[in-house]
């Protein structure tokens, strides 16, 4: 993984700063004191892998915020792999906003990815193992004699186990409960103390061992108790399966006997079903035949009868004529009792009142007009208007009256007198003449309500209203129409006589069909043209006749020579008719019915008939079947005398058991063994998890690690010109003098102790190139190297730079002009 360009937008003293690298292998960034250089160092570690982290192995690398105060901080760095991909990695941070670590962006090919892409191209190492492997200063230089096997080991595991860093977890973890539950010098772990309780316990039970020696004695006691009893029960078992096969043979005797009288039922039946098949056939046909020849017999004699019925056919075929007459007269009556049925809707139509009169008789017509002649007329009663005067002339005399008092008072007494005078004469004559009009007009209302009366009355009686009724018109209507009600009933008494005549002749022709003939003249009519047919076909019955004669003649004879047939049969057959040869079959049928029987009883019984008939001859089965029950009495009496003691030695065994002192030390023995165990598995499982991670670790450094140690040595050998040639790591860190000699760390000079620190981080970066591949940044770690050192960690920087990429951050102008690079180079603050 090359660095090909640091972009910083906000970081320590720099603001929208960028170095473009223009080499694969090696860079150098130059610049004086307080430049910068440190500052660059810090931005790539912390774009990388977070700000603000306060777990670095030194604080050189922390709290860069910007100098001037603005927002956000960060930047980017761009990376280019050994497949050609482009990353690019933007870290920003807004004071107070987001993570303190800054928020990563990271791009492939200019296409944002997750983080997780970029981590997992470098193994997923965390800032921790960066800085320490990969970065180069004076404050990690001085580290050196520190430096121990275990420490390397447990890095190099990142290059053999994915995970290392948690399996090395695990691994300590383990470690740590393994000791914590046994130590072998230890007394208060739980497993150490365990183990002495153990000890007491079992001292504690061996004190009640009288009682369980006397235990076991009653254990043994009961064994052989209990083999006696398992003996005598086997015993009894085969008795009883012996008793059990008895009473099977037993259970068989009622077939036996059954078999022996089938035995005796069977007799020789001399019977061929062929034979008895060929006469049942004959049999059959010779009947089919009989039954054919009635019918041909019986339709032979129909054709006589049908001979003596053909005149009568032809006397009732001459009908038809008479009936097709019958028919158009019966439509006529029909058509008129339509026409009259209008006719009279008609005139009911005109005249409603009809309705009420239709059923009247000519009596109640003549009753009608009387009733009518005699009702007054209601202009008999005199007008109102006439019988008035008297009011008139009472109100005119009034009149006059008023005048003369008027008169009288405003000019002639003499005039207004006689007027007054004659009104007073008008006004009493008026008076007399109201009292007489009103006696006339209480008559006239008393002559009113009663002609009232009986106009109402005629109208309840007939349903006519007399005020509006035309008596001489209704009359003749009613005439009119009581003529055409009896022309109707004249077309019904004609139908009713047509009808009549029409089914004497269909009774005649149902006798001649011999089926029912509905009465209507289409009925009638089809059936004549049946008959018809008929007649038509005599001919041809006369041929169905002399055909019928001729197949009766020929089935006589084949009857005829059937009954011969027959009779050879049952001569054979030895048999007088099919009714003897059928009970024949029967017996046969029967014999081999015993024979089937017999043949299942036989299998029924298989291996015990011989057993059976043997022991049923000499009548043994019931005695053996007694002595055997006898013997399974018997050894019932031993087995519950046996099961007795049996339970007596258990009830002295469960007294013990049932000892408080013995049961307690036993069930706490066995809680502790049972705690015991369980701890103990516990121990096991962490110590082997433990070593089992460590073994794993081993193998996935046990490569790598010596390679390690041989390019570290050669590296020393060249930095040191062949001054030290070896170096050892273990507990401590010690290097070998060209004569042998084996120095310790702290007695080396600082040049030494630094080239020997080179010699170690680069063979180890060397070693995990293969898989992690980073750039090494190296931050004025030479200041205490003198020309000669210089130009041997120039000749291993070449060397290491062709696989690794290397920034020398310097402030040492010797120094870049021995790298022969032009420098990327910056003053304080500034590019």
């Amino acid at each position: 993984m090359k660095l090909k360009k640091i972009k910083i937008v906000n970081f320590g003293q720099f603001s929208n700063v960028t170095f473009d690298l223009s080499s694969p292998k090696l860079n150098v960034f130059y610049g004086t004191n307080e430049a910068g250089k440190s500052t660059v160092v810090a931005f790539i570690k912390q774009i990388m892998f977070g700000f603000h982290l306060k777990k670095q192995s030194s604080a050189f690398f922390e709290d860069y915020t910007p100098l001037a105060r603005v927002s956000p901080m960060g930047g980017s760095l761009f990376f280019e792999n050994d497949q050609g991909d482009h990353f690019e990695l933007e870290r920003l941070y807004a004071g107070g906003k987001g993570l303190k670590g800054g928020t990563l962006t990271v791009k492939l090919n200019e296409q944002v990815v997750p983080e997780s892409v970029f981590f997992e191209e470098i193994k997923n190492i965390d800032g921790d193992f960066y800085a320490d492997s990969f970065i180069f200063n004076q404050d990690m230089l001085a580290k050196v004699e520190k430096i121990q096997q275990t420490d390397l080991l447990e890095r190099i595991y990142y290059l053999g186990a994915s995970n290392s860093d948690q399996l090395i977890d695990l691994r300590d973890d383990f470690a740590k409960k393994a000791s914590d539950i046994f130590k072998k010098m230890g007394s208060n772990p739980p497993l150490n103390v365990l183990f002495n309780k153990l000890k007491d316990q079992r001292i504690k039970v061996d004190e009640a061992e009288n009682e369980f020696n006397d235990y076991r004695t009653l254990s043994e006691q009961e064994k052989t108790q209990a083999s006696a009893l398992r003996e005598q029960e086997r015993a009894l078992q085969k008795l009883q399966s012996e008793q059990e096969q008895l009473r099977q043979l037993q259970n068989q005797v009622p077939n036996y006997r059954k078999l022996i009288e089938l035995e005796q039922e069977v007799e020789q039946v001399e019977f061929d079903p062929e034979k008895y098949q060929a006469a049942q056939r004959l049999d059959l046909e010779a009947k089919n035949l009989q039954k054919e020849q009635s019918e041909l017999e019986q339709q032979l004699a129909n054709f006589s009868s049908n001979d003596e019925n053909q005149n009568s056919l032809k006397l009732l075929v001459q009908k038809k004529p008479e009936i097709l007459q019958w028919r158009a007269e019966d439509r006529d009556c029909q058509q008129d009792f339509q026409q009259v049925s209008q006719q009279q809707e008609q005139l009911l139509t005109l005249n409603p009142d009809l309705h009420q009169i239709t059923n009247l008789t000519q009596a109640d017509i003549i009753q009608l007009q009387n009733d009518f002649e005699k009702l007054p007329s209601s202009e008999d009663n005199t007008s109102s208007s006439e019988n008035a005067v008297g009011k008139y002339a009472a109100i005119g005399s009034g009149l006059i009256i008023v005048i003369g008092i008027i008169l009288l008072v405003a000019s002639s007494p003499l005039i207004g007198g006689l007027v007054m005078l004659i009104g007073l004469v008008g006004a009493c004559w008026g008076i007399g003449k109201q009292k007489q009009e009103k006696r006339v007009l209480n008559q006239q209302a008393k002559q009113a309500k009663l002609i009232k009366e009986q106009r109402i009355t005629f109208s309840h009686k007939y349903g006519l209203n007399p005020d509006q009724l035309d008596l001489h018109s209704l009359v003749n209507e009613w005439r009119q129409y009581q003529m055409l009600e009896q022309k109707k009933q004249d077309d019904l008494q004609h139908e009713r006589e047509l009808n009549e005549q029409l089914a004497k002749i269909a009774m005649k022709i149902s006798a001649t069909l011999d089926r029912s003939i509905e009465p209507s003249f289409e009925a009638v009519i089809a059936s004549l043209d049946e008959l018809e047919n008929r007649l038509a076909n005599s001919r041809h019955i006369a041929d169905q006749r002399i055909d019928l004669q001729k197949r009766l003649a020929k089935t006589q004879a084949e009857l005829h020579d059937l009954n011969l047939r027959l009779k050879t049969a049952f001569a054979q057959a030895q048999v007088q008719d099919m009714a003897e040869y059928q009970v024949l079959q029967a017996k046969s049928t029967r014999q081999a019915e015993l024979k089937t029987k017999l043949s299942l009883l036989k299998d029924n019984l298989g291996e015990n008939l011989a057993k059976i008939k043997q022991l049923q001859e000499s009548d043994q089965l019931a005695k053996k079947l007694e002595t055997v029950q006898i013997k399974i009495d018997q050894k019932q009496e031993v087995i519950k005398e046996l099961q007795t003691k049996d339970a007596e030695t258990k009830v002295k065994m469960t007294n013990l058991a049932n000892s408080n002192a013995v049961f307690a030390a036993k069930q706490e023995l066995a809680n502790t063994e049972t705690e015991f165990r369980n701890l103990s598995i516990e121990y096991l499982a962490n110590l082997a998890a433990s070593k089992w991670i460590s073994r794993a670790l081993d193998l996935a450094s046990n490569e790598r690690f010596p390679k390690m140690l041989k390019t570290a040595k050669e590296y020393l050998r060249l930095l040191t010109n062949n001054r030290y040639n070896s170096l050892n790591i273990d507990k401590k860190l010690t290097v070998t003098r060209f004569d042998g000699k084996k120095i310790k760390v702290q007695y080396l000079s600082r040049g030494t102790s630094e080239q020997l620190y080179f010699a170690l981080k680069l063979a180890f970066v060397e070693q995990i190139k293969d898989q992690i591949n980073l750039p090494i940044l190296i931050d004025d770690s030479f200041v205490n190297f003198d020309d000669q050192r210089v130009n041997q960690i120039k000749q291993l920087l070449g060397q290491v730079s062709e696989n690794n990429q290397v920034l020398i951050f310097t402030a040492q102008a010797g120094l870049v002009e021995k790298l022969q690079l032009k420098p990327l180079t910056f003053t304080k603050g500034t590019e």
